[in-house]
């Protein structure tokens, strides 16, 4: 590559999201909205222990939406009972189609268009014991830019547990893993220890769940902090959240219908950073 192309590169990776960092990225809009939370039942890319399926019926989950700096993301997901287990397959991708090449000197045309995308493929399991939940996930991932690609593995850790009256704690590692290189180097793997709690409060009316984390991205160099609640009340399901690390502090809202034979789900989020407003439209429902 180009020297200049590489500082463009440098630059555009960290506002953009893309790189290695995709693994980060929410994938449906209750995570969007509520959190990256290992103790939320809907969010199985952030805790691997909470992979859901009808006793009866394999379940289907599909996402799509945007991120910051207008990264399209999207997401297919299918979990089955297997005996005692639950096993999931999912697959999941995020990328910009409409990037520029220009030269060092300033000019009105661009060279070249370009794209930046990555897939991450993800099979796993999970096993209950008791009020225990376990699960263990492998990931074939890629990522590229421009002519550029670099492929590898990850393995994704996570644990849950119901305590009493209504409380539940989780906690997950995320992207242990290697990539081959890319260009001259080998990209970093964007290893997540996230651990948090929730509690939730019933009657015969509605649920509501308050719940709060808190992650170590080990690309990152701060600490990042989530709030969320989730209020249900007949068929509906309205959403808010909280997160901040140091400088960076982000609002969502969303909802959610349920009606019967799929659930939708939509969630929007807003930022200090100013890059655009990441969006994700969900829906899960059980094949027959």
């Amino acid at each position: 590559m180009h020297l200049a192309f590489k500082i463009y590169l440098l630059i555009l990776l960290p506002i953009y999201g893309s790189g290695m960092q995709f693994l980060s990225l929410p994938i449906n809009a209750i995570e969007l909205v509520v959190g990256s939370h290992p103790t939320i039942l809907e969010t199985s890319q952030i805790n691997p222990a909470l992979y859901r399926a009808s006793t009866t019926k394999p379940r289907m989950t599909i996402n799509g939406g945007e991120w910051f700096g207008d990264v399209d993301i999207s997401q297919i997901g299918y979990s089955q009972l297997l005996k005692k287990h639950i096993w999931h397959l999912g697959i999941k991708y995020s990328g910009i189609s409409d990037l520029e090449y220009r030269n060092e000197s300033p000019e009105d045309d661009a060279k070249s268009e370009f794209s930046s995308y990555g897939i991450a493929i993800e099979t796993g399991i999970s096993s209950t014991k008791t009020k225990k939940k376990y699960g263990i996930s492998l990931s074939l991932i890629s990522f590229g830019i421009y002519d550029e690609s670099s492929n590898g593995l990850g393995v994704n850790l996570g644990y849950y547990q119901d305590l009493n009256k209504g409380l539940a704690i989780g906690a997950s590692i995320l992207n242990i893993g290697r990539m081959s290189n890319f260009d001259a180097n080998r990209p970093e793997m964007p290893i997540r220890i996230i651990t948090g709690i929730s509690k939730n409060i019933s009657s015969l009316k509605y649920s509501n769940t308050l719940y709060g984390s808190i992650e170590k991205n080990y690309v990152a160099a701060n600490f990042k902090y989530y709030l969320g609640n989730q209020f249900n009340w007949n068929r509906l399901k309205i959403m808010g959240g909280l997160s901040t690390s140091k400088d960076v502090v982000e609002t969502s809202i969303g909802f959610g219908i349920n009606l019967n034979v799929f659930q939708i789900s939509y969630g929007i989020r807003f930022g200090s950073q100013q890059l655009g407003t990441p969006q994700i439209l969900s829906f899960n429902f059980n094949l027959s």
